[in-house]
């Protein structure tokens, strides 16, 4: 075989598992979209309260936390490719028993396992994603979170849609699933044989993660929370304190959601052309100045536009603190990324208490401008992503 042969087989090879790495990502946030919508159907289904789904709920990012320890170790055992196969069939099936759960208590469990699941998914395909990424010598990673946020506005799309036409639950999330799963099957032996993140026969199964990686954390901590935040706050802050109609402030999320999209689209050539650091404290500072913006001006417009602002300052710090996490020499890519993890998953399971206590105590605007402060704690804690030294000499793992 001819060098340039060999030089078009091995591009080709890198556009599938691309494609692949994309698809799992889009997948992820397609189903997630697809099931969020339709939690009102779910409450009708069962008779629950808010406060009861809430309890269900808490099971999920609970579950990531008690699991992320061993999830670093498990993909750093069997590398990011096999993991991620196994992973995202797991995760599918495990979404398809919410909508056929007969009572509280079995939501909740199924919710915890989900949870579980999740942490393993989301770790293995961002290593993965890393994989990819040092072999096209380049930044993507951004890219694949694009795909999950584009995901998450089909899924909420057609998820309204199946809403709209009182498509029964069990049948709406069984077809999601199902058509996510087929597409998972036929692309998933397309990501990358051989040379994948670890040698695996020469990796401990328990690393101690080094103290560097707290700051990242940190600033997934405080990412996770803003988003959350954005999520579950911003439609009630607008429609609530600023009085406006339930259809005009279901376009602040909505605004947050496409600009991270666009964020994300482009984060990976702002990160080849600024960096991660400047890219990180740029975008933290965007971040807690819109979402201040949004507070102190306090008109419906303003705040859906500063919203746009707040999206766009977060679209790519995760994918960069994962990427700053998953490079370092001293330790494996899963390892370093569940780490990050572990700590960044706290900011979904605190932040609904926190925000919600302090909004009964102070006032929703009070309680949202904690957030704003936390944001602007990000600029000063970029330097954490400044990338590592290269890389120790990888040596090149058994083919799967």
């Amino acid at each position: 075989m001819s060098d340039q042969v060999k030089k078009q087989d091995d591009a080709s090879r890198l556009r599938a598992a691309r494609i692949a790495v994309a698809y799992i990502f889009f997948a992820n946030g397609a189903i997630g979209g697809n099931w969020v919508t339709r939690i009102p159907a779910l409450m009708d289904h069962l008779g629950l309260s808010v406060t009861a789904l809430a309890f269900a709920f808490f099971a999920s990012p609970l579950a990531a936390i008690i699991a992320m320890p061993l999830v670093g170790p498990l993909v750093t055992r069997f590398g990011s490719r096999r993991t991620t196969r196994i992973a995202f069939c797991c995760w599918c099936l495990s979404i398809l028993p919410i909508a056929f759960a007969p009572n509280l208590i079995v939501l909740s469990v199924v919710m915890f396992v989900l949870g579980a699941v999740s942490a393993v998914m989301d770790v293995a395909m961002n290593s993965h994603g890393l994989v990819l990424e040092r072999r096209y010598g380049r930044p993507i990673l951004s890219s694949f979170h694009a795909w999950y946020s584009i995901g998450g506005l089909v899924g909420s799309g057609t998820g309204a849609l199946a809403a709209w036409a009182m498509l029964d639950l069990r049948v709406h999330i069984s077809l999601v699933v199902g058509i996510a799963l087929v597409g998972g099957l036929l692309l998933s032996p397309f990501l990358l044989r051989g040379g994948d993140d670890v040698a695996q026969e020469r990796q401990p199964f328990f690393v101690k993660p080094p103290r560097q990686l707290i700051a990242l954390g940190t600033v997934a901590f405080i990412s996770f929370l803003a988003e959350g935040a954005a999520g579950d706050w911003s439609a009630v802050y607008i429609h609530k304190p600023l009085r406006s109609s339930q259809a005009v402030a279901a376009l602040g999320y909505f605004a947050f959601s496409l600009m991270m999209v666009v964020g994300r689209l482009s984060g990976d050539r702002l990160t080849t052309r600024y960096g991660p650091v400047a890219l990180i404290r740029t975008g933290g500072f965007l971040a807690a100045g819109s979402l201040t913006a949004a507070l102190l001006i306090g008109r419906p417009v303003v705040a859906i536009i500063c919203f746009a602002g707040m999206g766009t300052g977060l679209a790519a710090v995760v994918p960069t603190v994962f990427r700053a996490a998953g490079s370092r020499p001293d330790v494996p890519p899963g390892i370093g990324i569940a780490s990050v993890s572990l700590i960044g998953y706290f900011g979904f399971l605190v932040g609904p208490p926190l925000i919600g206590s302090t909004a009964k105590l102070v006032g929703l605007p009070a309680a949202l401008g904690i957030v704003a402060l936390a944001m602007a704690t990000i600029g000063p804690l970029a330097a954490s992503a400044a990338p590592s030294k290269a890389r120790a000499r990888e040596p090149v793992a058994r083919e799967e």
